[in-house]
């Protein structure tokens, strides 16, 4: 004989209270790799559990969340504490976990890794997408912990190099589940709302592996990459690298060298502009010396061609003045020759330019005499 049918909810009904009754279900740890985290604004979080072959659904509720003290991650190895129970809506079966533990260090550097090479393809670790910092900030973000050591070295770094840069603390989780939800919400909101903001400053202090995991999840990664402002990544010590180290524009090895790339310091500034100075004034000194030699070089040369050329203009006046005194016409006349001139004032020079019965001039040394040639005797015509 037959049983009487049951309905779909008394037969989930039927299966939940089985599962609870169990001794090994309600009370049970499963190791696997996480996968599809999702964090849900209720703060519930839901995730997968996997292995090479088999899948499970599980279910860590807000209040369990907070008192998680490893990362969470796609990919991560952890095993996690709890009891199976039916999801009777939908008819399947969950591992509600209350407590979660990562399995090992190894699995973490296998996330870390596979992230990382992912990201790496798609180009958000190209140089060709990392913005420069600027030189002369006027207002620096500090996104991190506002309780954390991280903040205060920052501040007492960036005041003590410059007083002419504002600093706002933009206080966010950096350790835990939510952690990397909060650094990339406040990121984006930080771009939207804060456009006089000229470089900002992302990070913690240094800490486990596990601690500074929130810098290794693909939401902060992406976050870091898609700001318009640039991005100082300044997580941990200087021997720890994460994925915000790669995707930043500029990583510090600390806190504290953030703070010295993100702002110049003025003690440095004045040093250097006083060397400048001595040195413009030095090469000026230098210019004017040289200047003042070459123009007392000049003058000299100048000097020297003026006088060789008067010199020489006064021997060549002298010899003209020689030429002229010996040339002379009165000079001539004074040793008994006469000049001859018709009524025209034409010079004769020959008996064959007289005539008889014309007027004529000759010119002595001492006088003249005005005269009518009668007669003529011509010589031959030389």
């Amino acid at each position: 004989m037959a049983l009487r049918p049951v309905t779909v909810a008394q037969l989930n009904e039927y299966i939940s209270r089985i599962l609870a009754t169990d001794p090994l279900l309600g009370n049970i740890s499963v190791s696997g790799e996480i996968s599809n985290l999702k964090f849900h604004s209720s703060g519930h979080v839901y995730f997968s559990m996997v292995d090479s072959t088999s899948k499970i659904n599980c279910f860590l509720p807000a209040s369990y969340v907070k008192n998680l003290t490893c990362p969470l991650g796609d990919g991560i190895g952890i095993v996690a504490h709890g009891y199976i129970n039916v999801y009777k809506k939908g008819g399947t079966y969950t591992l509600f976990v209350k407590d979660v533990q990562v399995e090992g260090e190894g699995t973490l550097t296998a996330a870390f890794e596979r992230l990382k090479k992912q990201l790496e393809s798609e180009g958000l670790f190209d140089r060709a997408y990392k913005k420069p910092i600027p030189e002369f900030p006027a207002k620096i973000g500090v996104v991190t912990s506002e309780t954390g050591a991280a903040v205060r070295d920052i501040i007492k770094i960036i005041k003590s190099r410059t007083s002419l840069v504002d600093v706002i603390i933009f206080p966010v989780l950096v350790q835990g589940p939510e952690a990397p939800y909060d650094i990339a919400r406040t990121l984006d909101m930080i771009n939207e709302k804060f456009d006089d903001i000229d470089t900002l400053i992302v990070g913690r202090g240094g800490g486990s592996t596990e601690d500074l995991w929130a810098f290794n999840e693909e939401i902060t990664a992406r976050a870091v990459f898609r700001s318009r402002i640039p991005v100082i990544s300044a997580v941990g010590h200087e021997t720890d690298f994460t994925i915000c180290d790669f995707v930043a524009d500029l990583r510090a090895e600390t806190p504290t060298a953030a703070a010295q790339k993100a702002v110049p310091d003025d003690n440095a500034l004045i040093r250097s502009l006083e060397n400048a100075k001595k040195s413009l004034l030095s090469q000026l000194s230098y210019k004017l010396d040289y200047a003042d030699l070459t123009c007392l070089n000049m003058i000299r040369i100048l000097r020297n061609t003026i006088v060789s050329r008067l010199d020489s203009y006064t021997h060549l006046i002298e010899q003209n003045r020689i030429t002229l005194e010996e040339n002379d016409p009165r000079r001539i006349m004074s040793k008994g020759y006469s000049i001859l001139q018709d009524d025209d004032g034409k010079i004769v020079s020959s008996i064959y330019n007289l005539e008889e019965n014309r007027r004529y001039k000759i010119f002595f040394k001492d006088g003249s005499a005005e005269f009518n040639i009668a007669d003529l005797k011509k010589g031959e015509n030389t």
